[in-house]
């Protein structure tokens, strides 16, 4: 990878001469240009975040694998392995710059969306819109202190103004432009606290990034820095605010769970990760908004250790348990649902084969205002967590390389619900289904590195609109550069710049 030379830095640094730290974290954050070509430059499509279990199968449509929703933290600058998905460039700083600087991250992310949809009550939405965004994190001072700090820009490219609601934009089609995070980090061993605005990467909150823009928070939050060698990760913290992911502004957590204000409210939460042996994974998360509501979620899975001529099968379940809580200010009055959902996946010689099903409780739909839903039924457009409502699909999908076209997948997927109920008057919702077809390209290593591609179509029927069916398109391209610390192994080669 190319290598840039810094050593007109040490002439600035001497004088401050921190102890070095080596040790960096990387949040998938956020920042901009690419609106009408002033793009420079990516972290669900697999770059730097610790994402949900199931982002990282290849049978998961397209749409999961986003930028800032994947956040891989290594809490030693030599644990932090190259990128598979952006084209990286090394720092060549001289020995003498401090760790502040030497040790550093700069991503630059560039982004164009084009999104339209004819919509069941007969309006239609269609939207193009181009940005990205730059983010900066700092190494240590002292070996503990550090800041991170990232800006976010979507612009319209072609959107009129009656066809809104693809939330690639603020509402109206108006532009986005905010400083998306900006905390400080104190570092304690393989673990960090954080304050202020930034990315969450939790199942129930997260980026949720699938358009142009992910969410952030405001808060105060404990997490570890995951380790490949540790068998478990955590976080834990009290956000106040969230910037979602069509909005300039920060907003309560409460009044984004209702839809307006009614009652300023913040959330504790806590996760944990662990992985008691090869091939098994579970997590249990948990969060709470006074006088609204409590959810709790939790999952497990399973990779079988099976030769690589062989077949490969995944087996997998997840359930939220979600409820109100206090003056029940959600719906007025109390209520328990949740859903459960499992499936199976196999894979061979480059292809995948998923089927999935799910139920739903009928006291309520499923919440979740805060981030990309964990269900193995949510799909392109519905997530088939009416009240009441069970599902079942499958997916098929094949991953090029093993034909001779490296970076090219392609899949479909088709789900059916049906039993929906509305919780308050009980009557029947009609029944559901959507099918979903991907392609795209993402190339790990070669001229093209850190470039992604991806177009996908997903149609959903249901009886009883003002259209039967609701066709979506999307195309996305991106691409992304990380200047960092070159390698350990480069470190090797060149131990003056790594000690």
């Amino acid at each position: 990878m190319p290598s840039l030379d810094f050593r007109w830095l040490g002439t600035l640094a001497i004088p401050l001469k921190y102890k070095s730290m080596g040790q960096v974290t990387l949040v998938a954050s956020g920042a901009v240009f690419a609106a009408c070509g002033i793009g420079i430059a990516e972290v669900h499509a697999q770059t730097l975040s610790g994402s949900p279990s199931n982002v990282a199968s290849p049978l998961v449509p397209s749409w999961y694998e986003e930028v800032a929703d994947q956040e891989r933290p290594f809490w030693t600058l030599q644990k932090f392995p190259s990128q598979s998905y952006m084209k990286e460039y090394f720092w060549n700083f001289p020995p003498e710059t401090p760790a502040f600087f030497r040790d550093s991250l700069f991503q630059i992310v560039a982004r164009t969306y084009y999104l339209t949809r004819d919509n069941f009550n007969g309006t239609e939405t269609d939207s193009w819109a181009g940005g990205g965004w730059i983010a900066w994190r700092s190494g240590l001072i002292a070996n503990t202190f550090g800041v991170h700090a990232a800006l976010y820009t979507s612009q319209p490219i072609y959107a009129p103004s009656d066809r809104d609601n693809a939330r690639l934009l603020a509402p109206g089609q108006d532009s986005l432009a905010m400083l998306g995070q900006l905390y400080g980090r104190v570092q304690v061993g393989d673990q960090e606290f954080r304050g202020g605005r930034q990315l969450v990467d939790t199942p129930l909150i997260n980026a949720q990034d699938n358009r142009m823009v992910p969410n952030t928070f405001t808060g105060v939050t404990l997490v570890s820095l995951p380790d490949k060698d540790r068998k478990y990760d955590y976080a834990i913290g009290y956000l106040w605010d969230i910037k979602q992911r069509n909005s300039n502004d920060f907003i309560p957590m409460s009044d984004a769970l209702f839809g307006s204000d009614v009652r300023s409210r913040g959330t504790p939460f806590a996760m944990l990760k662990y992985r008691p042996v090869p091939g098994l994974s579970t997590a249990i998360m948990d969060y709470y908004i006074e006088d609204f509501i409590n959810t709790a979620y939790g999952q497990i899975e399973y990779d079988f250790d099976i030769p690589k001529d062989k077949p490969d099968l995944v087996i997998g379940a997840n359930i939220y348990d979600q409820r109100s809580v206090g003056s029940d200010l959600l719906t007025g009055a109390p209520f328990h649902t949740y859903q459960a959902s499992a499936k199976v996946q196999t894979s061979y010689k480059g292809w995948t084969l998923f089927v999935a099903g799910s139920v739903t409780g009928d006291e309520s739909a499923i919440f979740s205002p805060f981030g990309s839903k964990q269900n193995y039924t949510d799909m392109q457009q519905v997530s088939f967590d009416n009240a009441g409502e069970k599902a079942f699909g499958g997916s098929i999908a094949y991953d090029f390389g093993s034909a001779g076209l490296p970076g090219w997948s392609a899949g479909v997927w088709y789900t059916s619900g049906w039993d929906a109920v509305n919780p308050v008057t009980g009557l029947a919702i009609a029944d559901r289904r959507e099918f979903d077809v991907w392609l795209q390209f993402r190339p790990k290593e070669g001229p093209w590195k850190g470039f992604r591609f991806k177009t996908q179509y997903g149609k959903v029927w249901q009886d009883g609109n003002a259209r039967d069916a609701q066709p979506e398109f999307r195309v996305i391209l991106d691409y992304t550069i990380l200047f960092r610390p070159p390698l350990a192994e480069v470190a090797e080669k060149r131990p003056v710049y790594m000690k």
